[in-house]
């Protein structure tokens, strides 16, 4: 009985500390949505706060006036998040199998090189005259696709820990002794045993991706080719001229609303995060399977 009772109360603290970390986790993302529907006025004057002193939607309200330009933002984004991450799944599954693979005999070589690449770099100086005079990548969809977020070493050697410490070495000999060829064995044998370390890289370089401003700062000048945090980023960056001159583009329709500055940060913030916000949930388990079994080391 007393140690149902002491179990109990372990539990109950454990529980206790969850919530608070849990609570400390969720409060950026409530300030971040009060402060965007917060009137402009009140949020220069009081500051930030978890309940707004008064209400106000012009930031989604001016947003909503760049839906055109938005939508072919996200467009792109959601394009280049996906079949960016199914190559890079396919890239580092592909390099991280021979590397598992114990009779492979440049495993350890190949494994020292990714390992390099984790370490050094060229810079960005080199990385830009590679792409743009060797590749002519700039104002291409390549540009957003090829750069920085193709390939990672972390991930490959992720992976490489998986197939060693989460597939057995029996069941390949057993697909070999059926005839099996290393082309069938991988897809029909590698991938399936693998879903939650494909997963948790996906979920890795997908984030990447749609987070991922960089690539077009540097080789992206044609605005039809914004991604949305690129197209985001540039509208917070020039959102006092925007303010200045909306009596001139846009007054029409923004007659008797402030064209806002301040809370439009959280709002576009709000904008680039949500599709995030919305498919975690549903991976989130084989997300912490995935790591946790990626990362021992075989």
């Amino acid at each position: 009985m007393r140690k149902m009772n002491s179990e109990k109360r372990f539990r109950m603290i454990c529980l206790i500390i969850l919530l608070i970390f849990t609570a400390i986790c969720v409060a950026p993302f409530l300030l971040m949505v009060a402060a965007s529907v917060t009137d402009e006025n009140a949020l220069i004057a009081e500051g930030y706060r978890f309940w707004p002193s008064k209400f106000s939607f012009n930031c989604y309200k001016y947003l909503w006036l760049k839906r055109e330009t938005i939508s072919r933002a996200y467009l792109i984004s959601i394009f280049v998040t996906v079949v960016g991450t199914l190559v890079n799944i396919t890239i580092t599954s592909l390099f991280a199998y021979p590397l598992a693979r114990k009779d492979f005999k440049w495993r350890n070589t190949f494994a020292f090189l990714v390992f390099f690449t984790m370490l050094f770099n060229g810079g960005m100086t080199a990385s830009y005259i590679i792409w743009t005079r060797f590749f002519h990548i700039k104002n291409t969809i390549f540009a957003l696709l090829l750069p920085n977020y193709l390939m990672s070493g972390m991930n490959i050697l992720m992976v490489r820990n998986y197939y060693t410490a989460s597939i057995p070495e029996a069941i390949l000999e057993a697909a070999r002794i059926d005839g099996a060829s290393e082309m069938k064995i991988y897809t029909n044998v590698i991938l399936p045993l693998s879903q939650p370390v494909m997963i948790t890289i996906g979920l890795f370089a997908g984030i990447a991706y749609w987070n991922d401003w960089t690539n077009g700062l540097y080789y992206i000048s044609n605005q039809k080719l914004y991604s949305i945090n690129v197209y985001l980023s540039n509208l917070m960056n020039n959102i006092q001229m925007l303010s200045q001159q909306s009596s001139l583009t846009e007054g029409a329709v923004l007659s008797g609303m402030q064209l806002p500055t301040v809370g439009a940060r959280m709002a576009i913030a709000m904008v680039a995060m949500l599709p995030l916000l919305l498919i975690f949930p549903f991976i989130q388990g084989q997300l912490i399977k995935g790591v946790v079994i990626g990362g021992v080391k075989g």
